[in-house]
């Protein structure tokens, strides 16, 4: 595993603030920066790093298109539901060529649910320093920002 597969980085808006988090596994710590004031709370990482890939265990659900005619593209849908069981805590989808990820959709507790579009995917990372933090967070608060919707 190469140190940028350890690597995130996300945005996240809602009607009064805007955030960038980047999240260093290796490091087990989040930035969460919000993007006015360049406050900035540093955060334990508790979740493991995921692949985005379809899990050696996973549930084949369908296989279809999406886009429209002449501008399509086949994909899979996994689950990580088992047959004595109905519902799932994960889906995902992906393309059939190369197997890039499109959608992926986790549930927890039946009430909390995530779900991460992918687009606009490149191999590699042009720009490592995306990745650094920046000097605001060098002091960082210890504590999460509110940024809910």
């Amino acid at each position: 595993m190469h140190d940028d597969d350890l690597r995130h980085r996300l945005n996240s808006s809602s009607s009064d603030w805007f955030f960038e988090y980047i999240l260093l596994y290796k490091d087990a710590v989040m930035f969460q920066i919000e993007q006015v004031t360049k406050l900035c709370s540093k955060i334990a990482l508790t979740e493991p790093w995921d692949p985005y890939d379809i899990p050696a265990n996973s549930t084949y659900e369908d296989q279809y298109y999406i886009g429209g005619p002449g501008d399509e593209v086949m994909v899979q849908e996994w689950s990580d539901r088992k047959p004595a069981r109905k519902l799932e805590s994960w889906v995902g989808v992906y393309t059939v060529k190369d197997c890039y990820p499109v959608q992926e959709t986790y549930t927890k507790n039946y009430s909390v649910t995530t779900s991460t579009r992918f687009f606009d995917i490149h191999l590699g990372i042009a720009d490592p320093s995306v990745f650094t933090p920046p000097s605001t967070c060098q002091t960082a608060q210890l504590t999460r920002m509110k940024d809910e919707c």
